[in-house]
């Protein structure tokens, strides 16, 4: 059953038993929710990071065109996540990272590898990230990039409150009403009833761990042939 803005803001409400209670503005409970579900990420991408696989495409020019803007979701790359020529079996070349001391090594150095020319950095900040490939002279042509995206955030001015929850959080969604409840009742001063649901969703914390985790991922279907130039084991 989905999951909505609105229902998780009035299951925290009722948690915290203040459903009706001016005391917290709904654009601070879904500033909570929000916060609730970050925490809620930060458990389950370090148990099944792959159920927050994603992948985007790209073209680059070469010389002033070397650069593309990651995603807005975009968390973390998978290791060596950037392929050239990804729709080319037999031409994909998988790229590695270069420190940024390399970036001007312009594929010389030997640490690069003799076919492995180019390399990625990754410059900026989440939201706002960069991706570079060295060397711009021999860089131009298609890419895709494999990485873990973050949690869809909801705005604070009641404008989402009828969009759903993503799915892969939809099982837990008890754990963010509970954040939530936790913060209003520490607002409101009733710090016993704070600390008696610490300690539900430490429970809570406990549980989801145990069920999400990387044996509970879909089955997947790998290409065991020669991928990035290299034949897996």
């Amino acid at each position: 059953m989905s999951q909505q803005l609105s229902d998780i803001m009035l299951d925290a409400k009722d948690l915290a038993d203040l459903l009706n209670n001016t005391l917290v503005g709904d654009p601070t409970w879904r500033r909570w929710i929000n916060q609730g579900l970050e925490r809620l990420y930060r458990l389950l991408v370090t148990k099944a990071p792959a159920r927050f696989h994603k992948s985007a495409t790209f073209t680059l020019t070469g010389v002033g065109g070397n650069t593309t803007l990651l995603a807005a979701d975009f968390r973390q790359m998978r290791e060596q996540g950037v392929t050239k020529n990804p729709a080319n079996q037999s031409a994909r070349i998988t790229l590695r990272r270069f420190p940024f001391g390399e970036r001007d090594a312009q594929g010389q150095l030997p640490a690069w590898g003799a076919g492995r020319e180019l390399a990625y950095d990754i410059q900026g900040t989440t939201g706002q990230a960069t991706l570079v490939v060295e060397p711009a002279i021999l860089c131009a042509g298609s890419y895709a990039y494999y990485y873990l995206a973050g949690p869809i955030m909801w705005l604070t001015d009641g404008s989402q409150d009828n969009q759903d929850l993503q799915a892969v959080f939809e099982p837990y969604v008890d754990y963010i009403a509970h954040w939530a409840a936790i913060k209003a009742l520490m607002k409101e001063e009733s710090l016993d009833t704070a600390e008696m649901m610490r300690g539900h969703l430490a429970i809570l914390a406990d549980e989801i761990q145990a069920e999400f985790s990387e044996g509970s991922d879909p089955a997947t279907i790998i290409d065991v042939e020669n991928v990035g130039r290299r034949v897996w084991p």
